[in-house]
């Protein structure tokens, strides 16, 4: 097993871990990608775990890129079959897949970037005789990916106060827009997963089944979509292999800043404002 000669004591530890959840805690520069990738390797060599049935997880096409070159260069060629990816490359390619079990969508959907969705705020401004120099645009897009992070929809969205409820009207139909184009946004690729897996079990059981080996790296970096993803797909075996930092974390009795004055984060809940 030469491939793990290289691996220090604690990195050794963590690549050999029985299967189940694992959660690794590594700073920055301790080799978090080395765990990953030797991780991978170990499932596949010394547990025979097939690579079609292993998800890795990053945060940018860079870090997936950088892991599926070392997996590469140490298993003398790509594995076949093996799912390295960003969030929202992964849950592109299961839309895509599943293209006929989506309502409201086709199959050949489009994704709008940034500046595709900047011009659907403002036609929905527009729509709805608002001034986007009191509503700018920037800002309430900005909200509306905070409410898909949060699994949101545009009907479940809180309104508290006057931006709340604009942002409310101009969500609902922001998404009008976009269904109307056979378009997502960057967030629905992540949140149109949860909603097609928690509405269809059946799907759900076959990626369930299909990725039985789940990797996730900036594991403290994850959004409530992200996770419930995650939380999702490892519901049926429990092999997520997590790696963070928790350095990056808040550490318990941190008092942060909401509208009510400062409140330690123990009690801060799901959708408050900080």
């Amino acid at each position: 097993m030469t491939y793990l000669d290289g691996l220090n004591e604690a990195q050794y530890t963590a690549v050999t871990a029985p299967p189940g959840p694992v959660l690794v805690l590594a700073g920055p520069g301790s080799g978090k990608t080395r765990v990953l990738t030797h991780r991978i390797i170990y499932l596949m060599r010394e547990l025979h775990v097939p690579p079609w049935q292993i998800m890795a997880v990053t945060f940018t096409n860079k870090a997936a890129k950088e892991m599926a070159q070392r997996i590469g260069r140490l298993m003398d060629g790509p594995p076949r079959g093996l799912t390295v990816g960003t969030f929202h490359s992964i849950c592109a390619r299961i839309l895509r897949r599943e293209g006929e079990n989506l309502p409201g969508y086709e199959r050949g959907f489009v994704i709008f970037d940034t500046d595709d969705q900047i011009q659907v705020v403002k036609q929905t401004l527009k729509d709805l005789n608002l001034d986007d120099k009191k509503f700018p645009p920037y800002k309430m897009l900005n909200n509306i990916s905070n409410a898909k992070n949060e699994l949101i929809p545009p009907e479940e969205y809180a309104a508290a106060n006057y931006i709340s409820e604009v942002t409310r009207r101009v969500y609902g139909r922001y998404q009008e827009i976009l269904r109307a184009n056979n378009a997502m946004d960057f967030d629905d690729l992540l949140m149109n997963v949860v909603v097609l897996f928690d509405g269809r079990p059946d799907i759900l059981q076959k990626y369930q089944e299909r990725y039985q080996h789940l990797l996730v790296d900036e594991f403290q970096d994850t959004n409530t979509a992200q996770y419930g993803l995650i939380k999702r797909l490892a519901a049926a075996h429990h092999h997520v292999f997590a790696v963070g930092d928790s350095d990056q974390c808040f550490p318990a009795g941190t008092r942060l800043q909401t509208p009510n004055g400062f409140r330690p984060i123990e009690e801060i809940k799901e959708n408050d404002l900080v």
